[in-house]
């Protein structure tokens, strides 16, 4: 069979060619291209669509700027068409298989990470003395830290690369994620919490840049639905670790406080684990083909290729090469001749890579890119909005019926008297009203969410008690004894006489009174409806998709968000709340896989992490906002969440 050869369409100067060619061996300088793909014909790049031309160099090489950077941009439509031939001559199979698990890994981890938050709140809350104030904070940092990490590592994947960025961001991500873990006091936590954020933002913009890299654009949709698969698994995982490791109660929590690393701490620890797994897999993977062509660094790129076609001996996707088609097992790539950039000056570089980083940005807003991205940044912004404020709706509705419930089933206890009674059980939800208690002892307890109006106590002794939002209000204290218990003065105890009454081991409480009311079981049924509908999501990115539809995948997904808007209306229980959840999650995981598909396929390699990460830094921000508006009632939540699956599907029809 006749060999196949990848085109492109100017050579080095001469002294940069032979120290090329002397490293990598005799490489010709006739080159062949595709040229449907060149010309935008429908088909481009398939084997059956491979046209072997001559294209002589041309005369004339731009000049380029001050820095040295070539300006041409043929050379990114033509080292694209090389990419794709290359990779389909190299298979698909190990090389890619490496990739896509460290990837998927890494996203799993990163996602992890933020659904982690509300499982270690009950615990934290109690040990670090959190007011009820503060807790809506650790996810807003969380989000802020992750716009920002988006932004600063997507640019900085135009420079580094992609697989160093990757690991870089990584690296920051588990450092700081463990550090958190020791962190004694809510302020410091909350900095880990917040470094650990940065080094998990640029976790999506690289890593599906890096994975959409390597394969080609006829396996590029259905391998990126894998990573789309690890936001739905890491937050299945941080239930699943939730249930195994934390205390399932308010109360629980209260008791296993005591020890000394309690079980939230290492809860945070195994969240680090997919993490670690995802660095420890880079150590077998490469970096982008694709971005050593285009920086320049073509031999290193031809290696790359070479390897990918020895180590795919292993198929996952794809079909046998060519070559390997024609019983010769050897990589016949073609003897190519790639056009470079040229290099700054050693003296410039700092003063080039800050100009190429902050020129990035501006040329995400050029002509040829400015619809795209706004219409990318929009969807994303307004589906992760809805996201986010569900998020904070939900667990909002469901605790609202709870309270109600709890509150319906208080007990009331008037005008009653108690002798010689000992406790020695939590007591809960009772309100006793001018009861006497005499001769009677509490011991070894925990009273939660218990009122004593005008009641008294003789020969009462309380120690070892643990409170809940419990008040003794205008009670009388004679001979009794309060000891070793977080009940204070003035704060528990509210306008009581104490009379021959002994208060002393008092331990320092916080200023705020743990709920001990709270529960992880809800949580849990959320976040496993939520992530299981998306895995599904990623499952139904798998299915083939009717190129001959008019209509584009964001708009019919963007459509369905309108008409799910309604439904939070009559979702009055929790398990509705949670199926309607689970529902918006499913064809918001499909708009963010589709967006992240856009963003490989809409630009050039040299700005592809740079849009995936000022997306995703704008979007964080978005759902931080919405996170901060707290819940805002039945019906303007439909009207929320409907007006921003409107303006998202407004802004999916204003791409070009």
């Amino acid at each position: 069979m006749a060999e196949e050869q990848a085109c492109l369409v100017r050579a080095r100067s001469d002294s940069e060619s032979s120290s090329k060619l002397g490293s990598f061996g005799s490489i010709s300088r006739t080159m062949t291209y595709t040229e449907d793909r060149l010309t935008g014909t429908e088909g481009a790049g398939e084997p059956g669509n491979v046209a072997n031309t001559t294209v002589n160099p041309p005369e004339q090489i731009p000049d380029g700027n001050e820095s040295g950077e070539l300006l041409d941009y043929n050379d990114s439509s033509v080292l694209e068409q090389f990419h794709e031939d290359a990779l389909r001559q190299a298979g698909c199979g190990l090389s890619q298989a490496r990739v896509l698990l460290a990837v998927t890994l890494a996203i799993a981890g990163s996602s992890l990470e933020l659904s982690a938050i509300p499982f270690v709140l009950p615990s934290a809350e109690i040990e670090l003395c959190i007011l009820p104030h503060e807790k809506n904070w650790l996810v807003l940092i969380s989000l802020v830290g992750g716009s920002l990490g988006a932004v600063g590592w997507g640019a900085l994947g135009e420079r580094l690369g992609r697989r160093r960025t990757l690991l870089s961001c990584l690296a920051v991500n588990a450092v700081f994620a463990a550090i958190a873990a020791f962190m004694p006091t809510y302020g410091t936590f909350m900095m880990a919490r917040f470094c650990s954020a940065i080094g998990s933002g640029g976790t999506v913009a690289v890593g599906y840049t890096y994975c959409g890299e390597w394969f080609g654009r006829a396996q590029r949709r259905r391998a990126l639905a894998l990573p789309a698969a690890g936001m739905g698994a890491g937050a299945l995982l941080a239930a699943a670790l939730a249930h195994a490791a934390l205390p399932d109660t308010g109360a629980a929590a209260l008791k296993e406080n005591k020890e000394h690393f309690s079980a939230w701490h290492r809860y945070l620890l195994l969240c680090t684990l997919p993490i670690i797994a995802s660095l420890i897999s880079l150590i077998w993977t490469q970096e982008s083909p694709r971005y050593l062509l285009d920086v320049g660094r073509e031999v290193d790129a031809m290696m790359v290729y070479q390897n990918i076609h020895s180590s795919n001996q292993i198929r996952i996707c794809g079909k046998a090469n060519v070559a390997a088609a024609g019983g010769d097992s050897e990589y016949r790539l073609g003897e190519l001749s790639l056009p470079g950039k040229r290099r700054p000056p050693a003296l410039h570089h700092v003063r080039h890579s800050v100009k190429m980083f902050w020129q990035a940005f501006f040329q995400l807003f050029s002509s040829p890119y400015r619809s795209t991205t706004i219409s990318l940044g929009g969807i994303l912004l307004f589906s992760m909005a809805i996201q986010y404020y569900l998020s904070s709706y939900v667990p909002a509705m469901v605790l609202k019926t709870d309270s109600e419930e709890f509150e319906a089933s208080k007990r009331l206890v008037v005008n009653e008297s108690f002798v010689n009674e000992h406790y020695n059980e939590t007591l809960e939800n009772v309100e006793y009203v001018e009861v006497a208690f005499r001769d009677c002892t509490f011991r070894d307890m925990i009273i939660s969410h218990v009122e004593f109006d005008n009641c008294t106590f003789t020969n009462v002794s309380f120690s070892n008690i643990m409170s809940s939002y419990t008040t003794f209000k205008e009670c009388n204290f004679v001979n009794s004894t309060i000891i070793d218990t977080d009940m204070e003065v003035g704060r528990e105890l509210r306008a009581c006489a104490l009379a021959g009454s002994v208060v002393r081991g008092m331990r320092g409480g916080c200023a705020r009174r743990a709920d001990l009311r709270s529960r992880l079981a809800p949580l849990r049924r959320e976040q496993a409806h939520a992530a299981r509908a998306a895995l599904l999501a990623a499952a139904a990115a798998l299915l083939p998709y009717p190129r001959r539809l008019r209509i584009r995948p964001a708009v019919f997904l963007c459509a369905a968000c309108i008409l799910l808007s309604p439904t939070l209306y009559v979702a009055q229980d929790e398990t509705t709340l949670y199926i309607v959840e689970a529902a918006f999650r499913f064809f918001l995981t499909l708009i963010f896989y589709n967006v992240g598909l856009d963003v490989v396929d809409s630009y050039p390699a040299n700005l592809r992490c740079t849009a995936h990460g000022l997306i995703l830094s704008v979007a964080y921000m978005g759902g931080a906002v919405v996170k901060g508006m707290g819940e805002l009632g039945v019906i303007l939540s439909c009207v929320l969440c409907g007006l921003f699956a409107i303006a998202a599907n407004a802004l999916s029809l204003y791409k070009r």
